[in-house]
């Protein structure tokens, strides 16, 4: 995959400042959905048993094959990232989602996701003039064809990202119809990549087509934050991997250097800088 250059970086954090979202420029290569389709086959047809029709979320699914680890590395992701939050940034959550037609209409965040935005819960969380901080930024791989238009695409609501969470209202308040003008629907090719800000508004209906739904999303977040949906691994576990995917994946140090970097730490991320970056200069010793 292309790197980003500077001005495709610049323009797409724009967009994505002023939207919650971006699609980036260049889609997955057709052998990298094939080996994630051929793993995301294997885990669901065991989770589903005899209910060939059941929807199967698999959360932290980094630790379930490398193939999704390999994902985790996808370079316009780790650029854009690095452009969020500098080099201190590491894995924040994985999970990809295997959505036929199950005829449940269930909104249960696995056959459908009803309207919300993503944790830390935003109400929970302090804003600035009403306005949540980007704690992290998602996204999302769509491995198969969604251009029919039915197949339970993810959809936006352009902008929402700095607004209170659906407004403020309630799920059973909260009326789509109201933000029409604005709301996005990703009716898009295979391969293609949508990054978003975690507090924009997002939603994905039923899959209504004959065509599976098959997906994974990836975000990240800064080092002191801690992961959503695992644990820190132990050095043991790492092995093997190189210093990139131990950094992203929460090689274990001394506490306060995933708040106050050493000069390594912050040049672990740093061929994802922009081009035109000065390096990384020497960071103090916290000792």
């Amino acid at each position: 995959m292309n790197r980003l250059n500077d001005d495709q970086r610049a323009t797409l954090m724009a967009q994505l400042d002023r939207d919650g979202y971006v699609v980036l420029p260049q889609k997955l290569d057709s052998d990298v959905i094939a080996r994630l389709i051929a793993v995301i086959d294997r885990v669901t047809n065991q989770a589903r048993g005899a209910d060939k029709k059941k929807s199967v979320k698999q959360q932290n699914c980094v630790d379930t094959d490398p193939a999704f680890r390999a994902l985790m590395m996808h370079e316009p992701a780790l650029q854009l990232a690095y452009d969020c939050f500098g080099p201190m940034f590491h894995l924040c959550q994985s999970n990809f989602v295997s959505r036929p037609n199950d005829g449940t209409g269930k909104s249960d965040f696995v056959s459908a996701s009803p309207w919300h935005a993503d944790g830390p819960r935003p109400g929970l969380f302090p804003k600035v003039s009403g306005v949540m901080g980007m704690h992290y930024l998602k996204f999302g791989y769509f491995l198969t064809d969604l251009t029919h238009g039915s197949g339970g695409s993810l959809q936006v609501v352009r902008g929402s990202h700095k607004r209170m969470e659906l407004d403020g209202k309630s799920h059973a308040a909260f009326r789509i119809a109201d933000y029409e003008a604005e709301r996005v629907q990703f009716d898009c090719e295979a391969g293609t990549v949508v990054a978003f800000h975690q507090a924009q508004w997002h939603a994905a209906p039923p899959n209504e087509s004959d065509i599976e739904r098959k997906n994974v999303y990836v975000s990240y977040c800064p080092t002191w934050m801690r992961p959503l949906d695992r644990e820190f691994p132990s050095a043991e576990s790492l092995e093997g991997l190189s210093d990139e995917e131990r950094w992203l994946l929460g090689e274990p140090r001394p506490a306060q250097q995933w708040w106050l970097p050493r000069d390594n730490d912050a040049k672990r991320m740093g061929r994802f800088a922009r081009d035109n970056d000065m390096p990384v200069g020497t960071i103090r010793s916290y000792e």
